[in-house]
């Protein structure tokens, strides 16, 4: 990691709750598989949640490297979030609800509100509760369901969201205006990670010359280069 890279890894806010946004290849996962392997290895709780049902194998072969002892490992719960709203359910002993959400209505109703807000309310029954929450994909969550995630955590324990805008496939970035930023518990500017590691330096001018002319500039992030390549 770079040095930017490791004091979000590292480091924990004031209130607990850190946002952090960023171009592809910046490292956002890595910071997030860092810090969810420093929180593991201090003996927390940790759930790293994901949107893409096969991002989470990717995090955790990050953490596992990041680990300092494997034995930390069992303290970490790595699930994509609808497939969590499931889980709280079942262990709630509302099985029978879930199953009824999906006779009335779409799925993307079910998926947007019903399941997230059936997950919520379940936090009565004794359900897991976390020291840290990690989330990756944040732009393709809605501000619901952070807060559901919300109602899981510990008191005086941390949260996580990365996301990056540009990869917005779903439509629901537009969803966290400031307004839901600051009832979701973050104050202040988001925490950014500019340089991008994935691309070679010299494709980089072009990649930004199609996004400053083709994205919106609101949910565009250019990644910037510190990177030198042998000719």
């Amino acid at each position: 990691m770079d040095a930017n890279q490791r004091m979000l890894a590292e480091d924990r806010t004031s209130s607990g709750f850190r946002r952090i946004k960023g171009p592809a290849g910046s490292g956002k996962s890595l910071v997030l598989a860092a810090r969810a392997a420093k929180l593991a290895d201090e003996g927390k709780s940790v759930l790293v949640a994901t949107y893409n049902i096969t991002l989470w194998h990717y995090l955790r072969d990050l953490v596992v490297r990041a680990l300092s002892d494997a034995r930390s490992y069992r303290n970490i719960v790595f699930v994509n979030f609808h497939s969590w709203c499931k889980q709280v359910c079942i262990d709630a002993g509302w099985g029978n609800r879930y199953d009824d959400l999906w006779k009335d209505g779409g799925a993307g109703a079910v998926l947007a509100t019903e399941l997230p807000k059936l997950a919520s309310a379940s936090e009565a029954a004794d359900a897991p509760r976390y020291d840290a929450i990690l989330v990756d994909e944040g732009q393709d969550y809605q501000p619901l369901w952070w807060n559901t995630l919300r109602r899981f955590l510990k008191p005086g324990g941390e949260m996580l969201l990365v996301a990056d805008a540009t990869q917005d496939v779903y439509g629901t970035a537009c969803a966290w205006t400031e307004d839901a930023m600051s009832g979701a518990g973050f104050r202040g500017s988001w925490a950014q990670l500019d340089i991008c590691y994935r691309l070679p330096p010299a494709a980089l001018p072009l990649v930004r010359d199609f996004a400053a002319r083709f994205l919106p500039i609101e949910s565009s992030e250019l990644p910037t280069s510190t990177q030198h390549t042998l000719d």
